[in-house]
């Protein structure tokens, strides 16, 4: 209908939409394919914001196929925009990715202060979700970086907080918990 309609940025986010729900059906392929399609058209829309959300989903798809440099500059560039923009929300999430992809990339430091500042924007924000992803990822570098005390308090910290907003998520953290108290 928006494609009908010449509505390019409509289509762009039904595009990125549509990316996002084969991602997570674990339709990679697809999911890339819809995500460059949209990236395409919000640049030429010269719509700042839905470009940085689609560079961002980007970002998460390549964390996803274990491919760190492409996640980290996909996040990089999300970010940046979302700075110029004055979007914190989508900071945040450009954060949190980036801490992602540095923990699959073996940089726990790294991890350790991306995380960190997601943490502290999602707070000032209230964005108890991405309170929650951050908290995820900062045991994920505690646990690395052989640390389990701080590890298990963040992974408690996030079981809360998913447990509390009713997310599928809090399953995963729990075998996380599970596993750096054994």
């Amino acid at each position: 209908m928006y494609r009908q309609a010449g509505d390019r940025t409509g289509e762009a986010s039904a595009l990125h939409n549509l990316g996002i729900i084969e991602k997570l059906l674990g339709g990679y392929c697809a999911a890339g394919d819809h995500y460059k399609q949209a990236l395409t058209m919000y640049r030429q829309a010269g719509d700042r914001t839905g470009e940085a959300w689609v560079l961002n989903s980007l970002g998460t798809l390549h964390t996803c196929l274990g491919q760190p440099g492409q996640a980290i500059e996909h996040h990089q560039q999300a970010l940046v925009i979302f700075r110029e923009t004055g979007d914190r929300d989508g900071g945040v999430f450009a954060l949190n990715g980036l801490g992602d992809a540095a923990h699959i990339a073996d940089r726990p430091a790294d991890a350790l202060i991306q995380h960190t500042a997601a943490h502290t924007i999602a707070a000032g924000v209230g964005d108890r979700d991405q309170q929650a992803r951050a908290h995820t990822g900062l045991g994920h570098a505690h646990r690395t970086l052989n640390d389990p005390a701080h590890a298990r308090w963040h992974y408690q910290q996030a079981l809360t907080l998913y447990t509390d907003l009713g997310l599928p998520d809090a399953d995963q953290v729990k075998a996380h918990l599970t596993a750096v108290t054994a």
